[in-house]
């Protein structure tokens, strides 16, 4: 007789974020200081990079977090590019990724707009979470 194992799959919902993907020529602390500055954020670096695999190579993604003190709303501004690689390479137009918690984000209407008018940034363009492939390593 063979033993039948049972695999219970735990998923998570999908996150209640809006997605911008950022495209900026700086080093990531100096958008995080422009944001800062600008929006009211304390945008921080995370202790822990993303990572991931490239070429059989650790690459690292720099991650920076913000919680909102009024919504408990989170910001995170994720770097899509290192040395090693390109975190989501269908974005790969993207230099930055950001999250933001959609309740926070609908207390900032013009959100999209303010972040256009910072100094240092080219473009910033909305992305759906959903229709990106990879886009579950932003959560990480």
């Amino acid at each position: 007789m063979r033993a039948v194992s049972k695999v219970k799959l735990d998923l998570d919902p999908d996150p209640d974020v809006s997605v911008f993907g950022i495209s900026c020529h700086v080093h990531d602390h100096r958008l995080c200081w422009a944001m800062n500055r600008a929006l009211g954020f304390d945008l921080a670096r995370r202790r822990s990079d993303i990572t991931d695999e490239v070429a059989g190579r650790a690459a690292r993604y720099s991650v920076f977090d913000h919680t909102d003190p009024h919504t408990e709303g989170r910001v995170i501004l994720v770097h899509n590019h290192s040395p090693e690689g390109i975190l989501i390479k269908e974005q790969r137009n993207a230099d930055f990724f950001m999250l933001v918690d959609n309740e926070l984000a609908e207390r900032m209407p013009d959100l999209l707009d303010r972040l256009r008018k910072l100094e240092f940034v080219l473009a910033v363009f909305p992305l759906d979470l959903e229709q990106m492939r990879l886009g579950h390593k932003l959560l990480e």
